[in-house]
């Protein structure tokens, strides 16, 4: 398995912390958000490491070479935009014939979460999305809703009735990597430059290519976008 890891972002939300840092290099309990995602990814059992940067690229790449010399590190140059573009550019990077898991710089998982994903890549034969059930969904939260046989019927953080909250990771088969690309020019061509990854998956259900689900309900993990959510992260793993 190939994991892309989306890590070009401005982090804005975290104010000065991000300013002349990117996001990917914040520390949170002592190890920055790189740091962790390349030991999760590793967990899952990833062959290939590609790290998509952006915002103050240089500084992730110094620090990515020293972690991970054996990453793959590729630039955004247009971060600014919807992160479809980090998605494609990490995409151009994988080797051929093998599945991939796409997941943002942003989210901390624990190991067993990575277990999950590692049975999922083992024996998935459709695209699928990482939800969980067990969270009270706010506003900027990524909400799904589910067909009646647990698949993507429509996903967007302004739908009115969900069943799942997204997690932020996807894996994709080998032999649904077409479909995908398929899925993701048809996004591009809908939603231009504002495109985002989530959508993919929309347009996948849309063409009646409906992307299955896997479930970590109970497992626990932290998404760092805003100050108050790195506090309450850096507690949870320090104790």
């Amino acid at each position: 398995m190939q994991v892309i890891t989306m890590a070009a972002g401005l982090g804005s939300r975290l104010g000065e912390m991000t300013s002349e840092c990117p996001k990917a290099l914040i520390e949170v309990a002592g190890r920055t958000l790189i740091d962790r995602a390349l030991e999760f990814a590793g967990w899952c059992g990833a062959t290939r490491r590609v790290v998509v940067g952006g915002f103050c690229h240089a500084d992730l790449v110094q620090h990515v070479r020293e972690l991970a010399p054996d990453a793959v590190l590729v630039e955004n140059v247009d971060f600014r935009k919807g992160n479809l573009i980090s998605m494609t550019t990490g995409y151009a990077a994988l080797e051929p014939g093998a599945g991939f898991l796409l997941m943002n710089v942003d989210h901390i998982y624990p190991r067993g979460v990575a277990e999950i994903v590692a049975g999922v890549a083992a024996s998935a034969s459709d695209v699928t999305a990482f939800c969980d059930f067990d969270r009270d969904l706010g506003a900027d939260d990524m909400k799904v809703s589910l067909t009646s046989d647990q698949r993507v019927d429509d996903m967007s953080k302004q739908l009115a009735r969900w069943d799942a909250g997204y997690v932020g990771m996807t894996f994709v088969p080998a032999a649904r990597r077409a479909e995908y690309e398929a899925a993701t020019e048809a996004t591009s061509a809908r939603d231009g430059e504002r495109a985002n990854v989530e959508a993919i998956l929309v347009s996948m259900a849309r063409a009646g290519q409906r992307p299955a689900i896997a479930d970590i309900s109970g497992h626990g993990w932290h998404e760092v976008d805003e100050p108050h959510e790195r506090a309450r992260a850096e507690a949870a793993l320090r104790t």
